[in-house]
């Protein structure tokens, strides 16, 4: 799998999640994300990814339904007295906040394959000599968050056999710090790796170069042509934006415009044979 094509993809999903406020098309790029992520990850290993996207999504569309008191399909309200929660709630702030928790977990699922289905390495071969230090940066990080769920596991059953049990938010100290150190200690330790190994000394070299085959290439050509057909269709405005305020009105789903959307579900069947 090149990253390249997942990186062309990626980016495609997202432009079109976060340039748009029409919950239509938001909902269709989360569906490529997560039928993409399936079929080439597998539901196993992207379960604690949907269990985290599901917590944020949920958190955001509380939110602003208990922070926005705006629109006129009064649901039910509380008294103005009661500091920070009196006042109106609103179908269209419910549903506001559902858009916003659409686009949300669109883009981190859209953002996902850079951890689920590339290595490192990959990540680095695929950016530009110039950005070599930045590509390193960045694969340091995506390394970084397995190890810190890996240690905090690790930690927390340490604790446990020592006789530690979760009695509120001060207990869970006893397993924050360790792993806050551990990560800590490790990240060191890979800096002076990179340093005894003499990174950034000299001009990036590869023993390979990655190409791009023929299913990396459509991957490439379908993204790329879904983000011009969605952005020629907001300039021309057959692909209308969405507005929950004043008054909840259903969004209006174009046909070009969905069509540009259902272009990133190429990789499901390209991808799929690679897992």
């Amino acid at each position: 799998m090149n990253a390249r094509a997942v990186a062309a993809w990626s980016a495609a999903s997202m432009f079109i999640a976060l340039v748009t406020t029409n919950p239509a098309y938001k909902t269709a790029i989360l569906a490529a994300a997560f039928t993409t992520l399936a079929a080439s990850a597998g539901l196993r290993r992207i379960r604690p990814l949907l269990v985290g996207v599901a917590f944020i999504a949920t958190f955001d569309v509380v939110l602003n339904f208990l922070s926005a008191h705006l629109g006129r399909s009064v649901l039910f309200a509380l008294p103005d007295s009661i500091p920070g929660l009196g006042g109106p709630y609103t179908l269209e702030a419910l549903a506001f906040g559902v858009s916003g928790a659409l686009t949300i977990a669109a883009a981190i699922l859209a953002a996902a394959p850079f951890s689920f289905l590339l290595a490192p390495s990959d990540v680095i071969d695929a950016l530009p000599n110039a950005l070599s230090r930045t590509g390193t940066a960045i694969a340091a990080s995506l390394n970084l968050v397995p190890s810190v769920a890996t240690s905090f596991a690790e930690v927390a059953e340490a604790q446990r056999l020592r006789g530690w049990r979760p009695r509120g938010p001060r207990s869970w100290a006893e397993v924050v710090v360790p792993v806050v150190l551990t990560t800590a200690e490790s990240s060191i330790q890979l800096a002076e790796s990179m340093e005894a190994r003499g990174f950034a000394s000299a001009p990036r070299t590869s023993f390979q170069k990655s190409r791009i085959d023929r299913g990396g290439w459509l991957v490439i050509a379908t993204s790329g042509l879904a983000v011009v057909v969605f952005a020629l269709g907001q300039a021309a405005g057959w692909v209308s934006d969405w507005n929950a305020y004043p008054l909840l009105a259903p969004p209006a789903v174009d046909i070009r415009g969905l069509a540009a959307c259902l272009l990133l579900f190429t990789p499901v069947m390209i991808w799929r044979r690679r897992a």
